[in-house]
């Protein structure tokens, strides 16, 4: 039987595989509401889930071409989908409200201006069209008449192997451009997004007037350098213990900025119950005698099977399995784990050797020759077929049913805590967890989500704990132990935040009161004369009983000691400060800082006045697309939205 199931594995698995992507998909959608609610409901406008899913099967189609989704890439998609129609619906309403739409003349010109565009999805649709010549042609003869007679139809700046630019704008003008499907589609992307979106970006933008004289202050400020002296400490050889921040002040921090300390979007602190899944002494045994199965059928002379078949179809190396098993590069210069590389090196040519366990699995090897090196080391080009050691599914059910024993205590009355302890297990606290985030600790849990924001459509009651939920790593039960609405205020979820920021600032004050009490020191330092150093080469600074003292040489948005790269207290720092002077003592985000201005050099007024014209002409263009983007992103979080996505699929 297991002879006929190897030689049969290919259809074996397609047949099987087959079965569990219609499973999956039966577990994944939530029943009878696919034809009862839309996906999303944005400014009364309703996606329908086959909206939605068209859009989802063409995006996977194109961008990942057969490969393999994990359930939390398939997550991630459909959220970055859903986001995709709430922007498209709210769009097209700014669009329609302020009358933008595309010309004639706008459409003329962004056609011609964008050749390869239109040439690439030509030649995609010129290709599907001869692909389903081939599938319709009734012999060879007929393939080929048909085949010639439709590239004879096409557009001759299509097959020239040198493009015309003037074929292709004349070519623009005439009736039959637009009996292309990828034209039309391509005009209707244009009048229905580029164009207005575009005409809206104009319309926003035109409220952004950017000054010569504040061009002439960012130009001043970048292309002034000084040289300075600068004395600085660092915060972390004054670091101040945990205990100097408490809990009352940070909760007072908190309440005196609690505007900056709003929840943007729902929150939940979890409660859990983990297990890891791990592979048994029975499941190693398993997958060691189906190992064997393979070798005895492979080294069965009587058998059809093929080593090289096998591994396309058997193994799980994807790196090799695609080529016959075979490895890029050969055993016996270290490149594999000593087994692998011992039991190559035994192998004569053409030999294939019994499952040899590694760290990655159980491999079949076979052997494709030796070769020696002018060194005498022996090498040998080799193939595999790996066979993973994973936990069964029947160790994933034991697991599941020990965790599935929680939920029966708590239905019993027990609490969360008093239930695992029952079982010997530890309960981890996670910390918060937004809509669409994972518990840090355990990555994806498909339908962790759904449990701990349930859709107000679905009658079913969520409970008190989790169903139990699993990804390859763990098996989990979750219980909610406190949650946040968006537009909520609650120290717990800043206070590591907070507690972290008033340590720092502990920290530089501290750097700050030692730096004050050696200014003296400072300012009768001198740098050392040194006529023999490379003058081109940095000197190492000076040290001064923890304070660091060196030259330099830089703009306000420079690299300084002490600053760090374009720091914006720079500039308050030297704007006051007289020549030859050491200034204050300054407190940084590293720690404390003393600066002397030696002297300041400004540009030439042609550099100065050609950098003055360059910085408006970016300051409009950039600060007009920053104000579009804020806008569309303000309008966005505006914007009334029912996500639905929970009634389709359990994440």
């Amino acid at each position: 039987m297991l002879t006929w199931i190897n030689e049969k594995a290919k259809w074996v698995i397609v047949i099987f595989a087959a079965g569990i992507v219609v499973g999956l998909l039966a577990m994944d959608r939530v029943p009878k509401t696919n034809q009862s609610y839309p996906v999303a409901i944005v400014n009364d406008h309703k996606v329908s889930y086959g909206e939605f899913d068209t859009r989802i099967k063409r995006i996977v189609q194109n961008q990942y071409q057969g490969q393999h989704l994990e359930d939390e890439q398939y997550a991630q998609l459909r959220s970055e989908v859903f986001r995709s129609f709430v922007r498209q619906v709210m769009m097209e309403g700014l669009y329609e409200d302020a009358d933008l739409r595309a010309s004639v003349a706008e459409l003329k010109s962004e056609f011609k201006r964008n050749p390869d565009v239109i040439r690439s999805r030509l030649v995609q649709e010129a290709q599907n069209r001869l692909y389903a010549i081939q599938q319709q042609a009734t012999s060879q003869e007929d393939l080929m008449q048909r085949s010639q007679a439709y590239i004879a139809s096409l557009p001759k700046f299509l097959v020239d192997t040198t493009f015309n630019k003037a074929e292709f704008d004349a070519w623009l003008e005439t009736p039959q451009a637009f009996q292309w499907g990828v034209m039309l589609q391509y005009e209707e992307d244009l009048k229905n997004a580029t164009i207005p979106s575009r005409q809206l970006q104009v319309l926003v933008g035109a409220s952004v007037h950017p000054t010569s004289l504040e061009s002439k202050w960012n130009v001043d400020r970048r292309m002034t350098d000084y040289d300075m002296d600068v004395a600085y400490v660092n915060a972390s050889d004054f670091a101040v213990e945990e205990s100097a921040v408490d809990s009352a002040m940070v909760k007072g921090y908190f309440n005196a900025h609690q505007d900056s300390f709003f929840v943007e979007k729902d929150e939940v602190l979890f409660d859990y119950v983990k297990l890891p899944v791990a592979a048994t002494d029975a499941d190693d045994e398993r997958i060691r005698e189906y190992a064997m199965t393979l070798y005895y059928q492979l080294s069965d002379t009587s058998s059809t099977a093929n080593f090289e078949d096998m591994a396309r179809i058997s193994s799980e190396d994807p790196g090799s399995a695609e080529n016959g098993g075979m490895l890029a590069q050969e055993a016996g210069h270290g490149a594999f784990v000593e087994e692998f590389e011992k039991a190559s090196l035994a192998l004569d040519s053409g030999a294939i050797s019994e499952p040899v366990k590694t760290r990655f699995g159980y491999h079949i090897i076979k052997s494709y020759g030796k070769s020696t090196d002018s060194t005498g080391a022996v090498s040998v080009k080799v193939g595999h077929i790996l066979l993973v050691v994973n936990a069964s599914s029947e160790t994933v059910d034991s697991l599941e049913n020990v965790l599935s024993g929680i939920k029966t205590d708590m239905a019993a009355g027990k609490t969360f805590a008093e239930a695992a302890q029952a079982r010997n297990l530890t309960v981890e606290r996670s910390e918060w967890v937004g809509h669409g985030d994972n518990i840090a600790a355990l990555g994806y849990l498909k339908g962790l989500a759904s449990f701990a924001w349930p859709n107000e459509n679905l009658s079913e009651d969520v409970g008190d704990v989790s169903p139990v939920l699993k990804n390859n790593q763990w098996v989990v039960v979750a219980a909610k132990a406190k949650e946040l609405k968006a537009g909520e205020r609650d120290v717990s979820v800043y206070y590591d935040s907070i507690k972290k920021n008033l340590l720092k600032k502990k920290n530089a004050a501290a750097a700050a009161a030692y730096l004050t009490s050696m200014a003296d020191k400072v300012k009768a330092w001198a740098p050392a004369a040194d006529s023999t150093a490379d003058s081109t080469a940095a000197a190492a600074p000076a040290e001064i009983e923890k304070v660091k003292v060196e030259s330099k040489s830089a703009s306000v948005e420079g690299f300084i000691p002490g600053f760090g790269y374009a720091n914006p207290n720079v500039a308050k720092v030297l704007q006051n400060q007289k020549e030859g002077e050491w200034g204050p003592v300054v407190e940084t985000e590293s720690g404390a800082v003393m600066v002397k201005v030696k002297s300041k050099k400004a540009a030439d007024q042609a550099a100065l006045e050609t950098a003055i014209k360059d910085d408006k002409d970016n300051a409009a263009r950039f600060t007009s697309m920053t104000a579009f983007s804020q806008y569309v992103g303000d309008i966005e979080k505006a914007t009334p939205v029912v996500n639905n996505l929970d009634l389709f699929y359990k994440d």
